[in-house]
Order: structure tokens, then sequence, then C-alpha cells
């Protein structure tokens, strides 16, 4: 397989060198931005401009992008494979903007990687397909050969080379996944750690956070003892982030009724109480498939929310993935549930389950008023400028608030300007 590295830094400061020389069924490596003959010597790596990348038949490449500001690059390429090496925003880049592209980049490729843990959870709870480029196991898990050098690799990096190595070539069904053996390798670090920091709720909450993307009933015990120190410690506002995560992990386990009186439990505003109702109502009439969707997804588990909405015959089910397909910023896919959407009602087709229920309120109304705003998105992504501006001014409407969605696309392509002036110096 040939590689292409899209850095959101020049090579002197590129984090992951050591990972490049673990690549797997490794071909040409290609780096968009200056080395010199001696670096491109050492790592068997050649640099290239932008004008040279787009020279090649891009089919033929994974791309390791680092930066969301390659995501335009990304689109018009369109590799055989996409690998999200995602970053906390660096110092001097607007976070917004970053945050929400990085997103996008990861929405849209093959395989996230990050060396934060905070986005490898929050990325697991989006997807399949998270590695974590870090660890601390003093063990060796594998011998890699280049050239005349050995690597002994960690069990991170053996991770990393086997989930690059399927994108191409799938295990043959193997009953373990490397996803659940990284998510078992932190879990048992923090149950490790929550008996030398008995007292310390984070560690407890995030032994509790990994057990419960195994599958693991015991996630339950830890989550209670992180909630009792957190009352403990007068941190009286762990109701939403804490006592909440009672219901995902009762959902989890077939216990929705249950799981739905610990999200009421929780229900505060307006917005929170009618949800709850809802629920209710779900569960009142059996149709639990919309109510475990829902509690994990108010839980930010839309990876799990999404499983179950797309196999769903409830018409109503359609909304609600539409929702949790925007905020995983999934938004081409969101796109087109809408327009299928738009055709099935037009068309007054219903299910067996009923007919294509009204629009719902909360959430959900206010992400699909979202819609234009995306198109704009997309259509700028993909270098439809004029396309996105229309999209943009429909958005906005009578109430004339095109001004931010202008000045976020001229901060977008500021952005991507530097990035690839740094290629080409």
């Amino acid at each position: 397989m040939n590689y292409l590295i899209l850095s959101s830094v020049p090579w002197e400061a590129y984090e992951y060198k050591r990972l490049l020389n673990l690549l797997p069924d490794r071909g040409e490596v290609l780096f968009a931005g200056g080395m010199t003959p001696g670096q491109q010597e050492e790592y068997d790596i050649h640099s290239l401009s932008l004008a040279e990348i787009y020279k090649l038949n891009a089919k033929e490449y994974t791309v390791l992008v680092s930066s969301p500001y390659w995501l335009p690059d990304v689109m018009t390429l369109e590799p055989a494979y996409t690998v999200a090496l995602l970053e906390a925003c660096p110092e001097g880049e607007d976070s917004g903007l970053w945050d929400k592209y990085s997103a996008l980049l990861a929405a849209r490729a093959d395989l996230v990687a990050t060396a934060s843990e905070r986005l490898y959870l929050e990325q697991n709870l989006r997807r399949d397909g998270v590695v974590y480029l870090s660890g601390d196991s003093p063990l060796s898990y594998g011998i890699i050969r280049r050239g005349d050098r050995l690597f002994f690799l960690s069990s991170y990096e053996a991770i990393w080379t086997r989930a690059l190595g399927e994108l191409w070539q799938p295990s043959a069904g193997s009953p373990v996944s490397w996803l659940d053996i990284q998510r078992r390798h932190r879990a048992e670090f923090y149950l490790s750690m929550c008996e030398k920091l008995p007292d310390q709720p984070a560690v407890h909450y995030l032994a509790a956070s990994y057990l419960y993307l195994l599958g693991d009933e015991a996630a339950s015990r830890y989550l209670t003892k992180s909630f009792e120190l957190m009352l403990l410690h007068d941190y009286t506002d762990c109701l939403h982030s804490h006592y909440r995560f009672f219901s995902a992990i009762e959902a989890k386990q077939g216990q929705l009724e249950l799981a739905a009186a610990q999200y009421a439990i929780t229900a505060f505003t307006d917005e929170e109480k009618a949800r709850a109702a809802e629920m209710q109502n779900w569960l009142d009439h059996g149709q639990k498939e919309l109510l475990q969707a829902e509690i994990y997804r108010v839980n930010e588990d839309s990876a799990a929310a999404i499983m179950i909405l797309s196999s769903s015959s409830y018409m109503e089910a359609k909304p609600l993935l539409l929702l949790n397909y925007i905020e995983t910023y999934q938004w081409e896919k969101a796109l087109q549930l809408q327009r299928e959407m738009e055709a099935s009602s037009d068309a007054g087709v219903g299910t067996a389950a009923g007919p294509p229920p009204p629009a719902r309120g909360g959430a959900a109304a206010a992400a699909s008023q979202q819609l234009p705003v995306i198109e704009g998105t997309l259509h700028l992504l993909h270098g439809r400028r004029h396309a996105a501006i229309r999209s943009f001014l429909r958005a906005a409407g009578a109430d004339y608030q095109a001004r931010p969605l202008f000045a976020e696309m001229a901060d977008l392509e500021e952005a991507v300007g530097r990035l690839r002036g740094r290629v080409d110096e």
C-alpha cells in the first residue's frame, strides 16, 4: 500500500515519525511539504508539493491526515482510504473552527487515531474504528523489521498496524476485535488505578466508561463509586454528568424501564421533561427500539443509537436517525436521509409501523433547521463556493443572519490557505 502524509506541521515537528516506520504493506510513502535529502533517505520517504499531489492517482494511496484543513483536498482527491490523526487544537488556531472540521474529518475517515484520551473516548461514542495512540504497558507486542532495523511494538503500535492493515485486508471473523482489545487494555489500566487511587472519582468514572463500551455490567458498580465520591466532595452538579450515565448502562443491559426512570430524575428543563415524557410514551406502547436509542443519544453514545435506528422499522426512527447523523457530523448521510424522508412524505409512503410521523419538536426540529447550513458547508468543502453562498443565504432567511456563516467561510478559507502556503514554502 502507498501512503500520503498530509501534516499539520513541517516534517521537523511531525509527531508520528515512528508510526510511519510501522506502516503495514509499506510501499511508496510521500510527505506533503519540504524535507531535506538526508531526511528523505533516513525515513525512506519522498517529499512533494501541493501541485505534485494532484498528479497522483489517489485511488492507490492511503492518506494520513493530521489537520482538519486538509479536508477540502481529501474530498477532492478521493483516496483509497483516509486515516484521521486527530489532535487537540494547536495554540493560535480558532478552537471552534478546528474542532468542527476535525469532527467532519473524523466522520469521513475510514480509521481514526489519536493520542488524546478525551478524543479517543469521544470518537468511540460516535463510531467504530478508533485507535488510541498511547498506552502504559512495558511489554512488547511484536517485532517489525524495516531494512536493517528492528522495531519492538508497544500494545498500541501493534493495534495501529493491525487496524491499518485490516482496511484493505479484513480479518476472517476473529471473535475478538482489535477495538475491544484496546478498550480492554484501557479498562484494565483504570481498574488498577481505582485500587491505587480509591478516593479519586475520575478514575472510577473512566473505568466505568470503558466497561460500558465493553458491555460489562460492572460499569454500574464503578459509576456508583464515582458518583458517591463526587457527592462526598460536594460536586452537586453531577446529576447530568454522572447519574444520567446510569440510564445508558441500564439500557445496554436491557433494563429499559429503569433506564427511562433514571433519565427522568435528571430532567430539569422543559425540553428534558418533554423528552422524558416521550420516552415513557414509547415504553408504554412497546416501542423499545426508539426508547433505547434515545437513551443512548442523550448519553452521547450516538454510535449505539445509530446502530439501532438504522435497522428500525418505525417511521419515527428516521427523524431520530437524522438527528444522530447531524450530531456526529455524518452530514452527507444526513442530507441523503432527509431527501429520502421528503420523497416518502411526498409519495405518502408509510410502513407496517405506521405513517410518517409529524415533525418532532425540540432537538430534532432544531437539527433539521441546520440542514441548509450543512448543505452549504459540504458545498464549500467540495469547492462549490457559489452553491455554498446560496445555501447560506437560504439558511439565513429573512433574519439576515448570514454574516456569521460568511465569516466562518472566510476563516476556513484563510486556514486552508495558510496550510497550503506552508506546504509550498
